[in-house]
């Protein structure tokens, strides 16, 4: 199948051989590897779904709408563990195989991928995009078999982006399925939950606020296809102490942070959902009207996603209330994009309507793009608006942006304008700021050398000065970022801020909403060095180093974080210090110390062991000190137990043991 692999950090034909062979039946797709390798092969983890990336793979990209409309990634290592993943859905658990062989010079694969797990639309010819990559772990070396000079770069597990490299991606030739699409099926998983200890009704929630109620002791989960394509969710009475993840830091935040969902629920289907196929702020988070984080504890969902033909939707509905407060919330949200196959043209509009106990907040979106495949020019442009109790002037709570992009060979430049209005904050959505208005420069630069100690690097400018609506600037920033990687384990980083923000009676957010009071024009210039050493290796060091003007005072900061593999154990330890002088004279500091270790118990358990310790004020985090512990198991019948002790998601240690069983029945993904 196709040429040689191409190693991405050097943009040359790869130093090993990799062949690949492609096979499919009224069944299944069948890929067939022989590896060769001159490094020693790493192959560590024992358990599927457990530390992806640390190990070497061979990973099989499907994009199997041709329009990036539904993608999958399937990988296995030399040991035969096994990882799935696809765009639509962080619970993604398909019925597949594969078997793997070390050999002399290498090793070998075969996969087996039945139709069942890739929601094919019909029998017939098939329009799929095709790839295969392969990591090797000792020399952090990334190789694909599709190759464009606009792919770059990137450090797992951000590589390879299913959602996005899908464009590159070979389509297959002649392949025609005759009565192969199997039938959907239903699919349901019924936990039973005990807990015991002073904090068993206590739950943090992924922005990690600890909230008080009573404990769940059953609930389900359901999924019921209505087409080959489309599917319908449910949740009731949901339960996620099993999934809880550590997203603490000490960093101080210039602006609101983002927070990654990890909710099944929330995570199913959410490009569906949030269909926006741009964004418009290159060096902030993306906005989306329905950002599922700011939803705390919800006691039902219900969901309704899928695909047809270029098309993609998603719309649901969530209820719950604050055990606390007693407000309630009844919100529904809705998705649809259009993308043509050869990506030139797309168009989408979603929009959330959030019926609170204290207001109601109505918001929609509408944008388009489109792309010359011959000059590479990209060009979008959206239109939001709000409305409902918290806005009392709808001109106000508009947002407007647009931007003409040129995509080159080891070039990205985007000229973008942003116009958001003093009073645009929907109430599920996430907005980075609001009042400004104004242009935004980025320009993204790469370049790999084929011979000296470089091996490539990356240099990315980005500018704004956006103004609020008085006509006062109330963001600017010019930002310089470089990264060296080297032929040898070595990786430097050099970063420069040099920006300013305008708050209003101590608010940065919108200046309108304070009637442009008490305003403060705060300077923030700082500096960042980096050392990486074997970063994306399974035995890695990341040091970074920054300092200068961050608001209210002077920044000092440390971070490092250590990762190493002890056969087939792992263990990551993080250290972070964060010293504040106040420009007022006075001065704080905060301390982070994280350790986390996990072993495998065979491939379908796994156990881990993780402890934080957060101590003084002078930072974004709340003091405190964590220890959560957790152990997993799948059996063959697809259920699966998992006993947990505190949550890693917590800012301290809950005296709250969890032993929950999830019982699944039927089929389907």
């Amino acid at each position: 199948m196709g040429g040689p692999l191409t190693d991405l950090g050097t943009k040359r034909p790869a130093a090993v051989a990799t062949a690949v062979s492609l096979y499919y039946d009224d069944h299944a797709l069948y890929v067939g590897v022989r590896a060769q390798q001159k490094t020693p092969v790493v192959a560590a983890q024992a358990t599927d779904d457990v530390g992806y990336g640390t190990d070497d793979f061979v990973g099989v990209l499907l994009d199997v709408t041709g329009n990036g409309g539904r993608t999958y990634y399937f990988v296995v290592t030399p040991r035969g563990t096994r990882y799935a993943f696809a765009a639509e859905t962080a619970r993604y658990k398909p019925t597949w195989s594969a078997a793997a062989t070390t050999t002399p010079d290498g090793w070998n694969a075969v996969l087996r991928i039945p139709y069942d797990a890739l929601k094919l639309a019909a029998d017939g010819p098939q329009r799929w995009r095709i790839n295969v990559v392969r990591n090797l772990a000792a020399t952090a070396e990334h190789e694909s078999l599709a190759y464009s000079p606009l792919m770059s770069y990137q450090q797992i597990p951000q590589w390879p982006t299913i959602t996005y490299d899908w464009r590159w991606w070979p389509r297959t030739q002649g392949v025609t399925l005759v009565g192969a699409i199997p039938p959907p099926k239903p699919r349901a998983e019924f936990y039973g939950l005990d807990s015991s200890g002073t904090d068993r009704n206590a739950f943090t929630t992924p922005s990690g606020t600890t909230v008080r109620r009573s404990p769940r002791d059953v609930g389900a989960d359901v999924a019921i296809p209505i087409t080959a394509t489309t599917t319908f969710v449910g949740a009731f009475s949901p339960d996620f102490s099993n999934v809880e993840t550590d997203q603490q830091t000490i960093a101080p935040q210039q602006f609101r942070r983002a927070f990654n969902e990890y909710r099944p629920f929330f995570a199913q289907g959410a490009p569906y959902v949030n269909a926006a196929i741009e964004s418009y702020q290159p060096n902030l988070p993306n906005e989306v009207l329905f950002y599922s984080p700011s939803i705390g504890s919800f006691d039902r969902g219900f969901k309704l996603v899928g695909t047809k033909d270029d098309n993609a939707f998603g719309a649901l509905e969530v209820r719950g209330s604050d055990p606390q407060s007693g407000a309630t919330f009844d919100d529904v949200a809705f998705g649809f994009r259009h993308r043509k196959p050869d990506n030139t043209l797309g168009y989408w509009v979603d929009g959330v309507s959030a019926a609170h106990s204290n207001g109601d907040d109505r918001t929609w979106e509408a944008g388009a793009y489109g792309r010359s495949l011959a000059s590479g020019l990209v060009y979008s442009a959206m239109h939001a608006q709000e409305t409902g109790s918290f806005v009392t002037r709808p001109g106000d709570a508009q947002k407007n942006a647009a931007f003409i992009d040129i995509q080159k060979p080891g070039l990205e430049a985007n000229l973008g304008f942003l116009d958001t209005g003093a009073q645009y904050n929907p109430v599920d959505g996430f907005t980075n700021i609001a009042d400004v208005r104004g242009p935004d420069f980025s320009l993204y630069l790469t370049h790999s050398l084929k011979s000296g100690p470089i091996k490539n690097g990356e240099l990315f400018l980005n500018w704004d000065r956006w103004l609020d609506h008085q006509g006062n600037v109330h963001e600017s920033d010019a930002d310089a970022n470089l990264t060296l990687r080297m032929r040898s384990p070595l990786a430097l980083y050099v970063n420069d801020q040099l920006g300013s923000q305008r708050t209003y009676e101590g608010d940065y957010f919108s200046g309108g909403t304070h009637g442009y009071r008490d305003q403060q024009l705060q300077p923030f210039k700082t500096w960042d060095l980096g050392v990486g050493w074997g970063e994306g290796t399974p035995n890695s060091l990341r040091t970074d180093f920054q300092e200068g003007p961050f608001g209210t005072y002077f920044l000092h900061q440390t971070t490092s974080t250590f990762t190493r593999a002890l056969g087939r154990a792992s263990l990551s330890v993080d250290y972070a210090g964060t010293r504040e002088s106040m420009f007022s004279g006075a001065s704080d500091g905060q301390w982070l110390r994280r350790f986390s270790f996990a072993i495998p118990l065979g491939p379908d358990g796994n156990a881990s062991i993780g402890y934080r310790d957060v101590s003084g004020r002078g930072g974004f985090a709340t003091p405190g000190r964590d220890l959560a512990v957790s152990l997993h198991r799948k059996f063959r019948s697809g259920n699966e137990l998992f006993v947990n002790y505190g949550t890693p998601a917590a800012n301290s240690t809950l005296d709250r043991l969890v032993v929950k069983y999830l019982l699944k029945v039927g089929g389907g993904v």
